[in-house]
């Protein structure tokens, strides 16, 4: 079986000339809050380091102390979303003991954090492109453990029940990141709903009645596409592609 558990786990580190564990997590916040408004008005490559240390308010010589170069500070970004996700997950489900109950609420909790972040989430997507290969590595590694979270949670709820192993691993996956639509589309979804929290709420018991899928006995019929269906398809394959 092709499980997230079974394959290695490779790690970026930013070395930092301080030892203070405390005094590291604070300057790199301060560093994350800079960097974020400085990306998301000029760019990954148009930003400069210095105006990076200028917006997160400190001196050049103290930003190097944390974090060497801009690859270095759009890995801690996206390290920083990754933790504040994981480990919110996490402390929200701690201490649960109905299987339904913890699924619903990680898929709250991952909703409601995505959207509390949705400036560094952009920031992030936008500037994907950017990350060296060691940083690639690492981030999927680091999404592989995120994607675990759910999938486990998802073993718990249907605990008893045969399983649909290839549905299971592709559940988790799009449980994990559904809530980026939050992030993505906002511009869309604030215009066509009354409040977000009303798209939240939505989403959410639309999730939850689709997750039942991952049950084998749930029968599922792929659905057959029109001829003209299929050639709207291809149509728009070859207009992105013409794009690229």
């Amino acid at each position: 079986m092709n499980n997230l558990k079974t394959r290695p786990i490779k790690s970026k580190s930013v070395v930092s000339s301080i030892k203070n564990e405390a005094l590291i997590d604070r300057r790199r916040k301060q560093i994350i809050q800079g960097a974020v408004k400085v990306f998301t008005a000029k760019g990954f490559h148009k930003a400069t380091v210095r105006e990076i240390a200028e917006a997160s308010g400190i001196t050049m010589g103290t930003m190097y102390n944390y974090v060497r170069t801009k690859e270095d500070i759009l890995f801690i970004c996206y390290e920083y979303m990754t933790s504040i996700l994981s480990e919110g997950l996490k402390e929200a489900i701690s201490g649960l003991e109905d299987p339904r109950e913890e699924l619903r609420v990680i898929l709250r909790r991952n909703l409601d954090t995505v959207y509390a972040h949705q400036d560094i989430v952009m920031f992030l997507y936008q500037e994907s492109g950017a990350y060296d290969q060691e940083a690639i590595r690492s981030v999927l590694s680091q999404e592989m453990k995120y994607v675990e979270l759910f999938e486990d949670v998802l073993r718990r709820r249907f605990e008893g029940q045969k399983i649909n192993e290839f549905r299971l691993r592709l559940a988790a996956d799009i449980l994990s990141y559904t809530p980026v639509i939050l992030v993505l589309r906002r511009w869309s979804l604030n215009r066509r709903f009354e409040s977000m929290e009303e798209v939240k709420e939505g989403i959410l018991d639309f999730l939850e009645k689709e997750i039942e899928l991952v049950v084998e006995d749930c029968k599922y019929e792929r659905p057959m596409k029109t001829t003209e269906e299929n050639k709207s398809i291809e149509y728009w394959l070859t207009t992105y592609q013409d794009t690229l």
